[in-house]
This record gives C-alpha cells, sequence and structure tokens, in this order.
C-alpha cells in the first residue's frame, strides 16, 4: 500500500514538472522573440515582422546629394496599453525599434522601420543568448516615441552604428530589442544620453529591457521637463513603412493570385 501511494505521488510530480516544465518554454519563447505585436492588429497581418540585411536595408541612405532633413525615433510598443507598466501580458511582451527617415527638399521621404530580434527562441531556455538578426516593423502599432531631428554627419553615425551594433549576439537580460534601440540613439544624444534602465522580468527571468522601461523613463523626462520633453510623444500611433515594401508586398500579392 505504501509503495502504491508512493507510487502515485511520484507521477504526479512528474505530470505537473512536465507542465511546468511546457509553462516555461512557451513563456521563454515568448519573453526572447516578441513575435507579435501586443494588439494583434490588422497591420501585423498586412506587414509582419520580416527580417532583412540590415547593411542592405540601410543602403537608401547612401546617395546624401542634395539638401535633406534626417530624423531617428526610438518607439516602444508595450504588451498591455491599459497597464503600460505590466511587463509581460498574455505571453507578449511588445517591442522596442527604430525609426530612420530622410526628407528631401520635395517633401519626398525614405524610411527604414526596424528592430533587433533573436535567431533562436528556445536556445535562450538554457543560455539566454542566441545569434541575432535584424526584422523589418512597417506598420508596427506602438505606444510612445522619441524623435529627434538629426545634421548629416549625426545621421550617418546612426546608420553605422545600427550596421555595428546588428553584429552582435542577442542576450534576453544584457542585450536585447531594447538595449540595441537605445543605444543607437545615444550614440548622437550628446549631453543628454536616454536612461538605460533593465526592470525585473516575471518567473525566473531575472532583468532586462523592456518597452515599459522606455515608457517609465520617456514618462520621466517628459514630465521632469528634461531637454527631451518635447521630442516625446504618448499615444496609440503606426509605423510608417519601408520604402519600397508596399510594392514588394503587392508584388507577393499579385504573384500568388
Amino acid at each position: 500500500m505504501l509503495w502504491v501511494c508512493i507510487s502515485a505521488f511520484v507521477l504526479l510530480l512528474m505530470k505537473r514538472s512536465a507542465w511546468l516544465l511546457s509553462s516555461f518554454c512557451i513563456s521563454v519563447v515568448s519573453f526572447s522573440q516578441s513575435p507579435r505585436q501586443s494588439k494583434k492588429a490588422i497591420s501585423e497581418v498586412k506587414f509582419p515582422a520580416t527580417k532583412v540585411d540590415i547593411r542592405e536595408h540601410l543602403s537608401v541612405f547612401a546617395d546624401s546629394s542634395g539638401k535633406s532633413t534626417y530624423h531617428i525615433s526610438v518607439c516602444a510598443d508595450v504588451p498591455n496599453n491599459k497597464n503600460p507598466l505590466k511587463v509581460a501580458h498574455h505571453q507578449e511582451t511588445g517591442h522596442v525599434f527604430l525609426i530612420l527617415q530622410r526628407i528631401g527638399q520635395a517633401g519626398d521621404t525614405l524610411s527604414r522601420v526596424f528592430g533587433f530580434y533573436p535567431r533562436a527562441g528556445l536556445q535562450t531556455l538554457l543560455f539566454k543568448k542566441t545569434k541575432s538578426m535584424i526584422k523589418d516593423n512597417s506598420y508596427r502599432e506602438h505606444d510612445v516615441v522619441i524623435t529627434k531631428e538629426l545634421t548629416q554627419p549625426e545621421f550617418d553615425t546612426v546608420v553605422k552604428r545600427s550596421i555595428e551594433l546588428a553584429g552582435k549576439k542577442y542576450h534576453m537580460n544584457k542585450y536585447n530589442c531594447y538595449d540595441y534601440a537605445i543605444l543607437i540613439f545615444n550614440a548622437i544624444a550628446g549631453d543628454s544620453p536616454l536612461p538605460l534602465t533593465h526592470i525585473r522580468f516575471p518567473f525566473i527571468f531575472g532583468k532586462g529591457g523592456s518597452p515599459c522601461s522606455v515608457y517609465k523613463d520617456f514618462r520621466k523626462l517628459k514630465e521632469s521637463g528634461s531637454v527631451w520633453n518635447k521630442h516625446i510623444t504618448f499615444e496609440e500611433m503606426i509605423a510608417p513603412i519601408s520604402t519600397g515594401r508596399e510594392k514588394k508586398e503587392s508584388g507577393k500579392l499579385v504573384a500568388n493570385q
């Protein structure tokens, strides 16, 4: 009888452990990849995040002939609009990404919208560190943004840093989409760099950067009257489409009909 009780208890523990491990794996994949937008808008279906070669992606800015204005934006899509400081919601963690734009005298605008991702989510279960990739984030929803107008040399610095930092490995705690975007912006921030704040993740994931970090820090910068006050906007927004992508998507649609 004692043996039967012990066997039943062990079986129960095994089932519970399997359930916990399954939940943990799902959470890790979600936490390390952030594959979806928090609001699951139709834009996500029309323009899903697509892997790009960052050097080629930014080559549209190589021709700097003629007078232009330049902008960089850091955007944060929090996982829960009703509670923007909640780090995870329905196994989604949001995303931090960049918008680079060059606007010509005639008003023609070249845009690139992109962010930093891990190539494999499950690998972070054991190592938290994996190879990285850049994805196009056209038409992505976001909740807060900071935008700065740049000189041409500053813009060239941003492009260079975007390519350089894309070569680093993704680390769930030490170097994710948040760190990538903030470090690039700070390359041209001068004497007033944006804060780099790592907050606590759920479960046993430790601390790391999050779109919630951006939301919290930007709110402080906005309320404190910092030099970035007028550059920060809080509202539900849609990122532009990377120049040329709409034509590519239309071509795919025609080809599949």
